[in-house]
């Protein structure tokens, strides 16, 4: 009997009916006591192949390590800049600027503009309202957008990693923002109930519960370093405005953020409500195109020795123990019998698929007729593994499960250079999932 006849019978679910179902094979020693990564992993396929690229970009850099955080967008990007940085000033590859920096400057910009926020919802917004509840519900995570690191570097500028080392609260900041959190939802509680609020005691509180959990960030320090050849170097008396500036030397604003949203028209600018760090800084705005112009996107910039900042549901179909992200690789489906039949935009709209990591794309490999069938990607999951903490990523998955990505507008034709300028057409509510966080 199969489970349609025994559904057929009822609506309701008997027992002594699904005993009498026939299974399709003896699933007695099958997956009981085996993860299912390994025990669908496909035979099929040449693992030592899928870490082979016949176009990388260059330095191949140290990969880095997140730790226990949610900080990827900052390492992705920070991971982006560093590559031109390097070969600039003739740095060993392991060279990194401190993530840990702007992880500071973000949380205290971020809860001023969450206080800003949720001053302006006084007034018209019910404390039951569905804005006020859901930006109650979480309003300090990890998670950013391009154009909040952007903003970060155009008004707090850049560190060296050794100016401002990792802590034991920015590798994991569960402490940090449980505290910060509760704060946070006091300060709200105060600007609802009472006439006046005092917001620079809030951010001078703020302020000073990072200090102690990260360390007081600098406003002058000297870089002293070895370059690659073991050269000694020194830079006095910097400040990490002057060091971005006169060193790294990287306009962020001439990157644009581009996503494949198939739930709404191409060729248009999108934004999303409420989404940002910094009062003062620009607006996350969104260009939404084809997935196979974003992939001819990417190539541009990896045939120009620029890596790919970019925006993917990072956990489905990863078989992590050989760093690929593939459906043939980690074939679950055809092992279990099933189907996962949504596409894409169907996968958004019913809420199985959205962004959550951010990393780089590095490289790519065409096949012998000249199409690209996998790409190199730069983690931030630390360098182990088989690849050295670099990831393989297969054409079909790009295209199902990346999201969004960033390019120099240099790459882009004249028509979407002139739509990028244009207006934002429609800004989806905050709670949309191309309101996620990476």
């Amino acid at each position: 009997m199969s489970v349609q006849e025994v559904m057929k019978k009822t609506k309701k679910i008997s027992l002594e009916d699904l005993n009498q179902i026939e299974l399709k094979k003896n699933f007695d020693y099958a997956l009981h006591n085996h993860l299912l990564s390994e025990t669908s992993l496909s035979s099929q396929v040449n693992l030592k192949t899928m870490y082979t690229f016949s176009k990388k970009v260059t330095p191949r850099c140290v990969v880095t390590n997140q730790s226990s955080s949610g900080r990827c967008w900052l390492f992705a990007g920070l991971n982006m800049i560093r590559n031109h940085f390097i070969e600039s000033q003739n740095l060993p590859k392991d060279f990194e600027f401190s993530q840990s920096y702007l992880f500071f400057w973000d949380k205290l910009e971020r809860i001023n503009y969450f206080i800003d926020l949720y001053q302006k919802t006084k007034e018209k917004d019910q404390l039951d309202s569905q804005l006020v509840q859901f930006l109650l519900k979480e309003p300090l995570g990890d998670g950013g957008q391009w154009q909040m690191f952007a903003n970060l570097i155009e008004k707090h500028g850049l560190v060296p990693k050794q100016n401002y080392p990792e802590t034991k609260h920015s590798g994991n900041p569960s402490g940090l923002n449980m505290v910060l959190t509760k704060k946070l939802r006091e300060y709200c509680k105060e600007i609802r109930n009472n006439s006046e609020f005092d917001r620079e005691g809030a951010i001078s509180e703020v302020y000073q519960l990072l200090v102690q959990f990260l360390g007081k960030p600098p406003k002058k320090f000297d870089w002293e370093y070895y370059d690659k050849d073991g050269k000694f170097e020194r830079k006095c008396d910097m400040s990490p405005q002057n060091f971005n500036l006169n060193l790294v030397k990287v306009d962020l604003n001439n990157y644009v953020s581009i996503t494949n949203d198939p739930r709404n028209p191409y060729q248009k600018n999108y934004g999303v409500q409420h989404l940002g760090n910094i009062l003062e800084g620009k607006e996350v705005k969104y260009m939404n195109l084809e997935m196979e112009r974003i992939m001819e996107l990417v190539k541009k910039s990896i045939d120009n020795n620029e890596p790919v900042w970019f925006g993917s549901d990072v956990g489905q179909f990863l078989h992590s123990k050989s760093n690929i992200m593939d459906k043939k690789v980690f074939n679950m489906q055809e092992y279990l019998g099933i189907n996962f039949g949504l596409n894409k935009r169907e996968r958004i709209e019913y809420g199985e698929s959205l962004m959550t990591h951010a990393m780089l794309i590095t490289g790519y490999n065409q096949d012998r007729y000249g199409n690209i069938d996998r790409w190199e990607i730069e983690n931030s999951w630390g360098n182990k593994g088989p690849n050295s903490g670099y990831y393989t990523m297969s054409s079909e998955w790009m295209r199902e499960f990346v999201y969004q990505i960033v390019v120099h507008k240099k790459y882009l034709s004249e028509t979407e250079k002139t739509l990028w300028e244009m207006r934002i057409e429609k800004r989806f509510p905050p709670w949309d999932p191309m309101g996620a966080l990476a």
